[in-house]
């Protein structure tokens, strides 16, 4: 067996809302062996991970997997559960997949949902290796590849406190995604876009988490405003300190000035002797804070947007004796805990085995070594940081209101936006006394983990407080975005409702076919109709509104830019790209173009045309409001939506209508408008349709909109490519991009209403059609063509050299003689022999592969004519 291709599916895609791996598999021999034909094999599996016993499969079930492979399934679906069950296995909750025979014998397109890319990948051929010693009948454990899964996914996956800001703004509908591989997370779109690296906000202010950061500082900021912090100062030698501990009077606290996370601190420190050595033990010997140490509990508050979100009680790390064991062998006991893990990847962290350990064990005369007696607790260290190993109780409900003012003053001291306020309390429940409590420090970038997985106590939401503080709501949050698929008309369905929603102080940003544009300036140029360029427009702190199309290469290859759209719109579904990445019919091409009504937001609008009957059908798979639009005013579906008093938009007679509750109002004159070349496009007439029902929705006026079709034209300027019309010489050309059998109808639909002696058309076909597409495309071009200029495209896409032009070639010649038929490969040449094929009268049809290559023509058209003329000049002076 062998993977021959791998994709992660990030985004909601063909088989999931969630991330998806998509591998094609080739399984070689074991194409004739389902697993009822290889003896034990199923048996042997079953032992090697038995929880694959409650797996339900397609039956539905559980057991139904089990039942599948007693009756033969193969290896392709197996690796699937194999690949979901291991995951799990390792703790990462995922469940979904799905297995697809291709059209080629052996090939399987596999599918399962992952949560991190690195274990979601290794999970599969892990579950390789697995099958292929019991297929070798091998002895084989799957425990390794958990552990190695389980290592991979927290080495990799975001932290804690990163995860819930995420998860929270995910559950609110609020587009988020990390940036980078740190713990850095964009919320919102465009211009309302915000940031987070770990729990420190865009917002917050850079002096204030510099005078976090500083203890000395934050103490001065607090003790100016009467709150309580420990009395104490900066020492930097040791006669200092010394000279300050006599003064402050034990017990006392030492800690580095711009210490973290408990590192370097000393506490209860009781004698000169225990002092000097905390001394030197630390880091920094020249300076560090002394303070007097308060007797209480160890309470971290943290605080958002000025208001308390949750309290826990710190407990530092201990270990309980059992009366045979040394607290060294204790503690490595516990640390094999699953829920403590390295640093912040797990809810708890592993309890250090360190010279700060057997300092403090050693104040009570004891050492790694010491057997303690049965039920003996003991501390191991002097502060309680998570990240040292302690443990975290909720006390959010419990605590004194004076307490909750005291943590909630201090953020607005230090001027933090999100805080962890460290606190000494001698009693909680109490209201505050001097010198029973004291605020320790004040944190920016506070852990939050504690108050999401407490050791005990109620789970706090801190990380939606957060979000909930970002964004009231997503419309706060997420630019309007308006997402565009279908077979045809996708580039200039985009470009009429950017135009249509461009105003005055508003940037819209759109990608399609042709390019990424921000405003009227194109920062990327060519195929822009896939996730990454859709992602540069959202990600973009400058635009306001994004129009996206969304085409099907982009959807298979890593699911959409988005989780939701404010604006779906499909424009028609046609034979096109089949047999590509399992997309082998129709209905699954469909299935595909279906996911953009399916991530319109439950307040958005799913546009559809009626005119297109499985492209009607998809209202069923939208949870937003459906608007359907229509050429044809008696359209079984529009009639049906109207009678519902649905919103639409159509044609009656001569008029674009525009309904909505019952109540309809005419719009314009289609013919008026440029875009339809005087009514003769019908294709442009029904994506203007959309175009109009799309930027209405999302504010633009009747009298806004009728400015604005009338300013928007078919050329070079504002359309580039899509039946731009040029007359030149007594000749008239047609520039556009249909590749297809039905762009190619709808072109020479349109064409009949140009006048012409003859028409010439310089085409070709791209090489991952299907023979019969391509076929088919030559057969409509036989038939509505007199001269034809067969070219090549570029990108051959797998095919041979001349391999397409020959099979149109071979389809043209039963239509068209020899004389007829011109093979020029290289389409700029092409497009030179179709003009010198042309005489006055005719009409030429250029159906470009490359833009560029229609804009050299012209370029050179002009400049030869500008030579011809210069001669012409001196030969008439002579």
């Amino acid at each position: 067996m062998k993977i021959n291709k791998v994709k992660f599916l990030s985004g909601p895609n063909y088989y999931s809302y969630k991330p998806t791996i998509w591998l094609e598999l080739d399984i070689e021999e074991l194409e004739d062996m389902p697993s009822n034909t290889i003896p034990g094999f199923t048996d042997r599996l079953l032992e090697v991970m038995p929880t694959l016993k409650t797996h339900s499969c397609s039956l539905g079930y559980e057991g139904g997997f089990v039942e599948r492979l007693r009756e033969g399934t193969w290896m392709g679906h197996i690796l699937e559960h194999v690949a979901i069950e291991l995951q799990s296995l390792a703790g990462i909750s995922v469940k979904r997949g799905k297995t697809i025979t291709s059209e080629h014998v052996g090939i399987y397109y596999v599918t399962y949902r992952y949560e991190e890319k690195e274990s979601g990948l290794y999970a599969f051929k892990a579950a390789m290796e697995i099958v292929n010693h019991l297929l070798e009948g091998q002895t084989v454990s799957s425990a390794p590849y958990v552990k190695k899964i389980e290592k991979l996914y927290y080495e990799n996956k975001l932290g804690p406190s990163t995860e819930a800001i995420f998860k929270a703004a995910y559950e609110r509908k609020i587009p988020v995604e990390q940036i980078g591989d740190e713990s850095i997370l964009r919320l919102g779109t465009g211009r309302k876009q915000k940031r987070m690296e770990a729990t420190m906000s865009s917002q917050a202010s850079f002096l204030a988490v510099e005078y976090a950061c500083d203890k000395v500082m934050t103490k001065s900021i607090l003790q100016d405003v009467c709150l309580p912090v420990p009395e104490g100062c900066v020492i930097s030698s040791e006669s200092e300190l010394l000279e300050e501990a006599e003064r402050l009077s034990y017990p006392l606290v030492i800690k580095p000035v711009d210490g973290h996370q408990g590192q370097g601190v000393w506490t209860n420190l009781r004698s000169q002797k225990e002092l000097v050595a905390a001394y030197k033990q630390h880091k920094n010997e020249e300076k560090a804070i002394l303070e007097r140490y308060y007797t209480g509990d160890d309470y971290r508050f943290t605080v958002v947007d000025g208001q308390l979100a949750a309290v826990s009680l710190r407990l530092p790390p201990f270990v309980v004796g059992n009366g045979h064991d040394s607290i060294k062998v204790l503690i490595e006991r516990e640390n094999e805990n699953p829920l403590r893990g390295e640093g912040h990847e797990k809810p708890m962290t592993k309890i250090p085995i360190n010279d700060s350990v057997e300092n403090y064990l050693r104040q009570t005369n004891l050492n790694l070594e010491t057997v303690l007696d049965e039920g003996q607790t003991v501390q191991l260290l002097g502060n309680a940081n998570l990240s040292t190993g302690g443990l975290a109780i909720d006390v959010t409900d419990k605590i004194h209101r004076s307490y909750k003012e005291i943590a909630e003053r201090s953020a607005r001291a230090i001027g933090l936006d999100i805080a962890g306020i460290d606190m000494i309390i001698q009693d909680i429940t109490a209201a505050y006394r001097p010198g029973c409590a004291a605020v320790l420090e004040v944190n920016a970038a506070p852990g939050i983990r504690m108050h999401h997985y407490p050791s005990a106590g109620t789970p706090r939401d801190v990380g939606g407080a957060i979000v909930d503080y970002l964004f009231k709501n997503r419309e706060e949050a997420a630019i309007p975005t308006v997402a565009v698929t279908g077979t045809n008309g996708k580039t200039t369905t985009v470009r009429l409702i950017s135009h249509f929603l461009q105003q005055k102080g508003k940037t819209v940003g759109m990608a399609h076919s042709d390019g990424v544009y921000i405003g009227n300036r194109c920062i990327d140029k060519g195929d822009c109709s896939g996730p990454v360029s859709a992602r540069k427009v959202l990600h973009h702190p400058e635009v306001d509104a994004a129009v996206l199309e969304t085409a099907r290469g982009g959807m298979l290859r890593e699911g959409t830019a988005f989780r939701f759209c404010d604006v779906g719109i499909v424009t028609n579904v046609s034979e096109d790209h089949l047999g590509l990445d399992g997309i082998e019919t129709l209905d699954e091409l469909c299935k595909l173009k279906r996911l953009i009504p399916e991530v319109v937001h439950p307040d958005g609008y799913c546009i559809l045309n009626a005119d297109d009957a499985a492209v009607a059908e998809m209202k069923e798979y939208t949870d937003g409001s459906v608007v359907f639009t229509s050429l044809d005013e008696k359209n079984a579906y529009l009639q049906n939506h109207r009678s519902a008093n649905q919103e639409c938009w159509y044609v009656q007679g001569d008029w674009i209508v525009h309904e909505k509750e019952g109540k309809s109002e005419r719009f314009m004159k289609y013919a008026e408008i440029p875009i339809t070349f005087n009514g003769y496009a019908k294709h442009n007439i029904s994506n203007l349709l959309q175009a109009l029902a799309s930027a209405h929705l999302l504010g633009v006026s009747y009298k806004m909109l009728r400015k604005k079709v009338l300013t928007f034209f078919p050329d070079f300027l504002q359309s580039p490519g899509r039946f731009n019309k040029v007359d030149q010489d007594g000749r008239t050309i047609v520039v556009d991009y249909a590749h297809n059998t039905a762009g190619l109808k709808a072109i020479y639909n349109t064409l009949k209403a140009i006048p012409c002696e003859r028409l010439i058309t310089a085409v070709s076909s791209p090489g991952d059609r299907l023979n019969e597409d391509i076929r088919n495309m030559a057969e409509i071009i036989g038939k509505e063509t007199d001269i034809v200029v067969i070219k090549e495209d570029g990108d051959l896409r797998g095919r041979k050299p001349k391999e397409v032009a020959a099979i149109m070639d071979q389809v043209l010649a039963k239509q068209l003689p020899s004389s007829c038929r011109i093979i020029e490969l290289k389409e700029q040449q092409a497009f030179h022999k179709a003009w010198e094929t042309s005489r006055p009268g005719d009409l030429l049809l250029f159906l470009y592969d490359s833009f560029s290559s229609v804009e050299n023509f012209f370029k050179e058209y002009k400049q030869r004519r500008s030579e011809l003329m210069n001669r012409y000049r001196k030969t008439s002076s002579l």
